[in-house]
Order: C-alpha cells, then structure tokens, then sequence
C-alpha cells in the first residue's frame, strides 16, 4: 500500500469522525454547567430560624451578664435595659399561664432606655424568666394586653420605652428570680438580672 494511499484513507477516517467527536464534546441545549444560585434566591430558599416561643418555659440556662435586680445593663453605645417593679403576687382574673402555680407570679417592667445615636428596634428583644437559678418560668399573657411578651414598636433616641411582663413562680421561689432581656440584634448582648421578687 503506497504512502499517499494511505494517508487519503486517514483524511477520510478523519473526516467522518470529525463531526461525530464535535457532537460528543458540545453541550447540548439545557446541559451547560448550572448556574450558581444569587445570594438574594439562596437567602429566600433557606428555612428561616424559628423564633422562641415566648409564652413557653425556657428549657436551657439563663445566658448574659450577671447583674442584681437593681443595677442597669449599660451599653457602650448608649443604649441602657434594666428591670424594675418585680413584685411577687397572685395572678388577676384574665391572666393565663399560671395555671401550673395556683396562680402565684412574678410581675416586673423591662425598661429600654435610649441614649443611642439611632432608634432601636426594641420588637427584636427577648424577655424570659427563671426561678431557683435555672428553672424555665411561664410567661404569661392577659386578655387585656396589660402584660405582654416584649415591646411592639421602636424606641426612638432619647426616649425610653416600657413593657410589663410576667412569670409563673411559685411563691416559695420568688426570693430568687432571673430574668434575662435579650436584644437579640446581634449587637447588643443579653443580660441576666437576678435577685428577690418584692411581695405585694
């Protein structure tokens, strides 16, 4: 077989190989890498965190600065939280959650104090309250809104905000009580105030 024979035979293989191995190698529609999701659609795809529920006994230890009831958590930032009018009491008509303690609770103010260069978005803040050192209290609730769980709304600067907010404590528990106050903003950190609860 002569040279030039064979080298018409190996264009010839070529050429009709050519083709075949361009169709292998090119992606075909709809089969080219996936495209890297946005941080925006990866956001909105992720499950959100499940926010506590507040009317429920915490189940894990108080968490924060450690301060007696009568100190305030003062921040660099101006910002000041500190809980006021902790009274040991009998729970009013209208007030559910203290079911487990005969109706004996503790009722105390959660005081934001706002000397900060912005308004702070106090719906954020988590209050929960302990007795005996770690043991998870009821939160309570009213029908008529004079306790709640939190704050609703901003406070703005140079304002200060109030919430009244109560716990189940049995009464031979109320001379050692917590209640942290979480920001829960990522800035500011939580703080526990412990001490006895006033009787009425």
């Amino acid at each position: 077989m002569g040279y030039r024979r064979v080298m018409r035979i190996a264009v010839a293989v070529l050429a009709i190989l050519l083709p075949v191995l361009t169709a292998c190698s090119a992606p075909g529609p709809g089969t080219g890498p996936a495209a890297t999701p946005s941080a925006s659609a990866t956001a909105s795809e992720a499950p959100a965190t499940p926010e506590p529920d507040l009317t429920s006994a915490p189940t894990t230890p108080p968490v924060g600065q450690l301060l007696t009831l009568d100190k305030a958590a003062d921040y660099p930032d101006g910002l000041s939280i500190q809980v006021d009018n902790v009274v040991a009491t009998t729970a009013a008509d209208g007030v559910d959650g203290a079911q487990g303690t005969s109706g004996q609770v503790v009722l105390a103010d959660v005081v934001v104090t706002n000397h900060s260069r912005s308004d702070f978005d106090a719906t954020t803040v988590v209050v929960q309250g302990y007795y005996r050192g770690n043991v998870g209290a009821v939160m309570l609730t009213d029908a008529n809104g004079t306790l709640g769980t939190g704050f609703s709304e901003a406070v703005p600067r140079g304002e200060q905000h109030k919430a009244r907010v109560g716990f189940a404590v049995p009464a031979a528990d109320a001379g050692d009580v917590t209640i942290v106050v979480d920001p829960h903003d990522g800035t500011h950190d939580p703080v526990r105030f412990q001490g006895p609860a006033l009787g009425d």
